[in-house]
Formats: structure tokens, C-alpha cells, sequence
């Protein structure tokens, strides 16, 4: 959906209010304004059908993952999950929404650590779950670096592989909850590497079983 630029004349205590709002809200005026005006003639725009998914993930992942509070936008949803070796080390994801061909957008999760052996077991993680996917889904677009790692999301059926053109927000934390549960499973056998595979790999052939539509 465009956005133009748009002169309007409207009484000062007005926008008093509104600019009351929108800093309540954390937004700025004009993304306020085209809510208020998009609900008022029955229209979706791109950022409630976002924050419609986002409501969505919450209550499928408020059980697994966290909220990173005060960090989330109309256009991106942060959280956080905790991994059980040694230290607990964090775990940063950022749903970022927006079309680009097939894609609704992608999730990127990082770890940041000093740990050189946690980085080098993260990597095989990394690269393991991208075997993962190409054996159970196909071809991804996924790229990894030490501590970091990016999937586009590209909802699509099982069955056909017909692309999905809204998905909702329970196809997105489906995903993210076995790439959370998988990596999760994972640490938790780490020092035996043929079981940590084993885990991730229930948890990917859970994934697909368990969803119509992957991502």
C-alpha cells in the first residue's frame, strides 16, 4: 500500500490529543492519523495486518519465548529465549515484516558470546538445521555467520507448495518455535553429537507433520 504526502487543516486541540496518543503508543503522528482514519472507513492497512500476526505469535510463543519490551515496531517483533548450557546465553529474534516477492519477510537470530566454543557449536547448529531444512522442505533462503543467522519467510503448503499470500501469525511461530525448540534440543545434548542432531531433527519432522502451512 503507497503513502503520499496529504495537507489537512484540523483545530489544534485535536492534535494535542493525537500527538497525546500517538506518544502513548509509541508511534508517530501521521502512522496514528492513518490508523484512526483506516479503521474509521473499514480499511486494513500493511501495519495492523502486522500487528495482527504479532498479537497472534504472542499467544503461541508466550509459553516459550519473551517479549523484548519497548523494542518492537508496526513492521518488527522482537524476542527473546534462553539456551540451558552454562551461562543461560540469550537469544535475540526479530521477526521483520515486508513483501519481497514471496517472502513476507524474514527472522534473524543472534547470540552474542565471548565464548569461542559456544560460537563454534552455535555454527554447527546453524549448519545442521540448514540440512535440516533442505531434506524436509526444500530449498531455503537461509545465511548464517558466527553468533547470527536469517531466514527469509516464505509461507507455502505442504501439500502443493502453493505460496501463501497472508500468512498469519500462528505459521510464523510455528516456525520459530521449532527453530527455538530444535537449537534448544540441541544444546541440551551437545557433548553427545549424534544424539544433539537426533533432537534437532525430531523437532524439524515434528514441524513439518504438525503444519499445513510451512514456512
Amino acid at each position: 500500500m503507497s503513502k503520499s504526502i496529504y495537507s489537512l487543516l484540523l483545530d489544534d486541540e485535536v492534535i494535542a490529543l493525537l500527538d497525546r496518543m500517538a506518544y502513548a503508543e509509541g508511534v508517530s503522528r501521521s502512522a496514528l492519523i492513518n490508523r484512526l482514519l483506516a479503521e474509521k472507513v473499514g480499511c486494513t492497512t500493511r501495519e495492523m495486518r502486522s500487528r495482527d500476526i504479532f498479537r497472534r505469535m504472542e499467544d503461541m510463543l508466550e509459553e516459550t519465548l519473551l517479549p523484548m519490551l519497548g523494542e518492537s515496531t508496526d513492521s518488527t517483533m522482537r524476542l527473546r529465549s534462553a539456551i540451558s548450557y552454562k551461562y543461560n546465553p540469550t537469544v535475540r529474534y526479530t521477526v521483520a515484516l515486508g513483501r519481497e516477492g514471496a517472502s513476507i519477510g524474514e527472522l534473524r537470530a543472534q547470540v552474542r558470546s565471548r565464548s569461542d566454543g559456544f560460537t563454534l557449536m552455535l555454527l554447527q547448529f546453524f549448519r545442521l538445521w540448514q540440512k535440516l531444512e533442505e531434506a524436509y522442505i526444500g530449498k531455503t533462503d537461509v545465511s548464517f555467520e558466527p553468533g547470527r543467522l536469517t531466514r527469509k519467510l516464505v509461507p507455502h503448503f505442504k501439500k502443493d507448495g502453493r505460496i501463501v499470500e497472508q500468512a498469519d501469525g500462528s505459521a510464523i511461530a510455528a516456525y520459530i518455535n521449532a527453530f527455538d525448540g530444535a537449537m534448544k534440543a540441541f544444546f541440551d545434548r551437545v557433548n553427545d553429537p549424534a544424539s544433539a542432531a537426533a533432537a534437532a531433527e525430531k523437532r524439524m519432522a515434528e514441524y513439518v507433520r504438525n503444519n499445513e502451512v510451512i514456512m
